[in-house]
């Protein structure tokens, strides 16, 4: 070990750092202690933010009651970690997890986590707070990549209120909801990118009919305001909701079923762009058809991958022995294939049950204080 850490010192520094960026972020935990120069890179945002824009993105899933999988997509590399247990529902941003809880401790049931770093800031909830009725959005201004903060609403039985939390102050504020008006957001299906939340929302209209959108809230400006149209939505199934990820940074991604029981991918143009709107992607003709099997499309979490794929991590059951399984698939035009196993349980084996699972990128930004 000593010679090896002898053989690096003689490279240039800015050499090592190239190098450094290429390194998994599990490995750089560990580089921390091995000299204060090392420390001193690895502690400096201008480092940090540079290895998470270069880092792949992987996926994350809750394995048990405080156990978690993280999948190395580019490796197929399972990684097992620890954190707090009962989580109700995740955020990403940044690689930290802003994490709501199942608790009814009020002091332990909103808290950011860095999952590689194994860090936790709980966050004093508002004094406001409507327990489950509420809806959370994490993200950070332009002006200061730094500055994160989280979003709360609620609009839900004549109660309507937005707040802003600023990790600066630690303090909540109101914020102007008036664009949040009259509609709720499917709470499941979010997706944080380049600082801002983004939702499918459905919104009723006065005819008894629906009006599906994507809404954004701005955490520069920390107002609402509707990104485009959702029209691409299978009523004939009502168990089936699209989902949601982002795609290249800029973008979102939806994958649905049309009455056919195909998947549908589509992707929008830049969010950023003056007029937002959907193209088809492609179509697969399903030749696993419990991939999207109504009991179990809530456990699904997807992306599209850098090899223009779609990588899908899922549990289905074996109808005759009753296990549950948890795969990986790859998904192109055409071909659906399964790459990995990453559990098995038997059905009703509630210690095990696959709860939630997120596209997650790990990185080394420190948990706000």
């Amino acid at each position: 070990m000593a010679s090896s850490i002898a053989s690096w010192s003689l490279l240039p520094f800015d050499l090592v750092e190239n190098i450094l960026y290429k390194v998994p972020v599990e490995s750089l935990v560990r580089f921390k202690f091995t000299c204060k120069q090392w420390c001193a890179l690895l502690n400096d945002s201008r480092f940090i933010y540079k290895h998470l824009e270069l880092s792949r993105e992987g996926l994350i899933r809750v394995h048990d009651l405080k156990l978690y999988q993280f999948i190395n997509l580019e490796t197929l590399a399972l990684s097992s970690l620890q954190g707090p247990s009962d989580i109700y529902s995740m955020i990403h941003c940044d690689g930290l997890l802003l994490c709501k809880f199942k608790s009814d401790n009020i002091d332990r049931n909103l808290a950011v986590w860095n999952p590689f770093l194994s860090l936790v800031k709980w966050i004093e909830l508002s004094i406001s707070y409507t327990g489950h009725w509420d809806i959370y959005g994490f993200g950070y201004d332009n002006l200061s990549r730094e500055n994160y903060k989280i979003l709360r609403f609620c609009n839900k039985l004549g109660h309507e209120e937005a707040e802003i939390y600023e990790f600066k102050t630690k303090l909540w504020r109101s914020v102007d909801y008036s664009c949040a008006y009259s509609w709720y957001a499917w709470y499941d299906e979010a997706v944080s990118m380049d600082g801002n939340m983004y939702w499918f929302v459905k919104r009723d209209k006065d005819n008894s009919q629906n009006e599906n959108f994507i809404l954004c809230f701005d955490f520069s400006r920390e107002i609402f305001k509707e990104t485009c149209c959702l029209p691409f939505i299978n009523h004939d199934d009502v168990w089936l909701l699209p989902r949601l990820s982002g795609f290249r940074g800029d973008r979102l991604s939806k994958l649905s079923k049309d009455k056919y029981g195909n998947i549908q991918v589509w992707v929008t143009n830049k969010v950023t762009d003056e007029v937002v709107s959907w193209s088809k992607y492609f179509n697969v003709t399903l030749q696993y058809p419990s991939i999207l099997s109504r009991e179990y499309i809530n456990n699904m979490t997807f992306f599209i991958h850098k090899t223009n794929r779609i990588m899908l991590w899922r549990k289905e059951e074996d109808v005759k022995n009753k296990d549950i399984y948890v795969n990986v698939y790859e998904i192109c035009e055409g071909v659906v294939e399964k790459l990995v196993e990453t559990g098995r349980h038997r059905r009703g084996d509630k210690g095990c049950i696959t709860k939630i699972g997120y596209v997650f990128v790990p990185s080394l930004v420190p948990v706000p204080e």
